[in-house]
């Protein structure tokens, strides 16, 4: 590069400086002196730029000839406009724009009255300047300012268009300024050289000329905007249109985006800080936006929140029901609270009070859906243990009623009958085997009295938490038989059989258990066996489960209803309530067995049709250590 060619290009590169200092200058002094001087000043560059441009071009190369008032001061025009649009809004940046092509309107009337007073009257000219300017000028005036109009809806819609995709601030700039200033050069080349011999050359000379000032300009205006002017956000929720009312398609100001998103900001600020959840949806019921709370109260993150996300955390049994309110016909969507429950990923249930309000637009129409959701589990778990308190009464006036109901007839009968008795043996002409009769039966009137007793101490110390586990050695063969010799009579007396049938060898029948639980659990099920059970057959036993040993009382009694078939194991309930009379028994052997079951680590069930039998099972730990193994 020879010397007079670097002196050329310095000079061209200080104007510009020149011109973006004093654009930038005039700009950062608004707040003081308004920006009728900036408009002033760009007015005055509208008049500069045409005159240079139709009579000043630098040979800057063999190719390339430049005209610094269309590169530097044209160029510097078009990104005021730009500065004027990202920092102020929609009114002054029409303004400015009306302003410009109104000055390029009034010279271009200016320069054609001026010809005609040059070609219809004698005129003096003392300084011998050319008046070439006036003839050739209007029209290029006449493009220039069309274009003008052209660019200025270019550089607002490319920007917008552009600054979706590109968030860094130099390159949106750059890339809109290069695309509107390409466009300038070629039309304003076509429109106003169209017919010189060497436009291809002033073509070529625009492009490479103006996208080099595009860079160049690009770089002190994002200095200036980075640095000098921070982004400052105004509420202003006008449209492109408001800049251009011509045009009809939809565009957002940056200055309005910018508003919108400084109104989110503080509205996320805002959500941040309450102390319930809050959700947004579209008019679909989509979400779209959770706050921090939310996620909170819900176990889930934001994006997993999103759309229909949310209802993967709803509980499977609320899930359908929320589902079918809230997607209704939008129209018919009313204001509801609704209680449903979160199950959070560690498997904590949250439940929540929801209630969501439609947002409507100028039309009425629903456009969308904010809610909250308060966590209310305190409170749940609150009515919860009230219920559970209430039911507990419930069933304690429920237990206590059949206690009483229960007690009055199994008390009431063998005392009646040993009192009976008692006054039968008073009879002087009894025989002896009368009086053993009497005494028999009055024995075991006693004895069943005696059952009864010893069974609500029983189930009163199991309810009090009073008793302990005692283990030792058992031989669960020799226990087996001795209660088959003892409860064969009382099967006989029914014209009952009874049958045992061991599941392991004598060596092996030695565990580590409570005896006397034991004995009690296997003896209240085969005196339940014989209750229910009239000329048939009574088997008992047991078998070994890998480390468990599973016991059962199968006999061909009565059954017992499905429906009953949990209910036998609480306390004072038989399995027939319509005739509670019709056998003997409070109604307490049952859960007394099922207590001390789960007292040996072991469980109890039943398997039973009504009319054809049933068969209870339970299981102990098979232990032949010390302490039996937990299962």
């Amino acid at each position: 590069m020879d010397t007079q060619l670097f002196y050329q290009i310095s000079i061209f590169l200080f104007q510009g400086f020149v011109v973006a200092f004093l654009i930038l200058l005039l700009f950062r002094l608004r707040t003081i002196v308004g920006l009728g001087v900036l408009f002033t000043t760009l007015g005055l560059f509208q008049f500069i730029q045409v005159f240079m441009a139709s009579t000043l071009y630098f040979e800057i190369s063999e190719n390339i000839v430049v005209s610094p008032g269309s590169s530097v001061l044209f160029s510097a025009t078009l990104f005021a406009i730009l500065l004027m649009y990202i920092k102020e809004d929609a009114i002054t940046t029409r303004k400015l724009i009306y302003a410009l092509i109104i000055a390029n309107l009034v010279l271009c009337l200016l320069l054609l009255v001026f010809k005609i007073n040059i070609e219809e009257v004698y005129s003096y000219n003392p300084f011998d300047i050319s008046t070439e300017f006036f003839y050739t000028n209007v029209s290029v005036l006449f493009v220039g300012t069309g274009i003008l109009y052209l660019d200025s809806i270019l550089i607002i819609f490319l920007f917008e268009y552009i600054s979706k995709y590109i968030p860094n601030l130099f390159f949106r700039i750059l890339l809109t300024m290069i695309l509107v200033l390409s466009f300038d050069a070629f039309f304003f080349t076509l429109g106003s050289f169209r017919f010189f011999d060497d436009i291809q050359k002033i073509l070529y000379s625009g492009l490479v000329s103006k996208n080099f000032m595009a860079v160049f300009y690009s770089i002190f205006f994002t200095i200036y905007l980075k640095y000098f002017e921070k982004d400052v956000y105004k509420t202003n929720y006008l449209t492109f249109k408001d800049v251009f009312h011509s045009l009809t398609y939809k565009q957002k100001f940056e200055v309005a985006e910018k508003a919108v998103q400084l109104t989110e900001n503080r509205y996320h600020t805002l959500t941040n800080l309450v102390p319930v959840g809050i959700f947004m949806t579209n008019a679909k019921g989509k979400t779209i936006f959770v706050n921090p709370k939310w996620c909170s109260i819900s176990g889930l993150s934001q994006e997993n929140a999103l759309n229909d996300g949310f209802f993967s955390a709803v509980h499977t049994e609320d899930r359908e029901g929320l589902k079918k309110g809230w997607y209704t016909t939008p129209d018919k969507r009313n204001i509801a609270d609704v209680e449903y429950r979160f199950v959070k990923p560690d498997g904590t249930i949250t439940w929540v009070l929801g209630r969501a309000i439609p947002e409507h637009n100028e039309k009425k129409q629903i456009i969308g859906y904010v809610g909250t959701i308060t966590d209310i589990t305190e409170i749940k778990l609150y009515e919860l243990e009230l219920n559970r308190l209430k039911e507990k009464a419930e069933e304690s006036d429920r237990l206590k009623s059949a206690f009483l109901a229960n007690m009055s007839h199994e008390i009431r009968t063998p005392m009646n009958g040993i009192l009976g008795l008692a006054e039968l043996l008073n009879e002087p002409k009894l025989t002896g085997d009368e009086q053993q009769l009497y005494l028999d039966l009055i024995k075991e009137s006693g004895a069943r009295m005696l059952n009864i007793i010893r069974d609500i101490v029983d189930i009163s110390r199991i309810s009090a938490d009073q008793v302990t586990v005692s283990i030792d050695k058992v031989n669960i063969n020799e226990q087996t038989e001795y209660l088959l010799n003892k409860f064969t009579p009382k099967a006989v007396k029914k014209e009952t059989t009874l049958s045992l049938s061991n599941g392991i060898l004598v060596d092996d029948t030695i565990i580590y258990t409570d005896e006397e639980k034991f004995n009690v659990i296997l003896t209240k099920l085969i005196q339940n066996a014989i209750k229910y059970t009239e000329k048939g057959h009574i088997e008992f036993g047991y078998k070994k489960e890998r480390d468990l040993l599973q016991f059962y009382v199968k006999d061909t009694g009565t059954g017992i209803a499905e429906n009953r078939q949990k209910a036998i194991f609480e306390r004072f309930v038989q399995a027939d309530l319509e005739d509670r009379y019709a056998l003997e028994g409070a109604g307490i052997g049952l859960s007394i067995a099922k207590a001390y079951v789960e007292m040996l680590d072991g469980k109890i069930w039943l398997e039973s049709k009504k009319g054809k039998g049933s068969t209870f099972y339970f299981t102990i730990p098979y232990s032949k250590t010390l302490s039996p193994t937990p299962h």
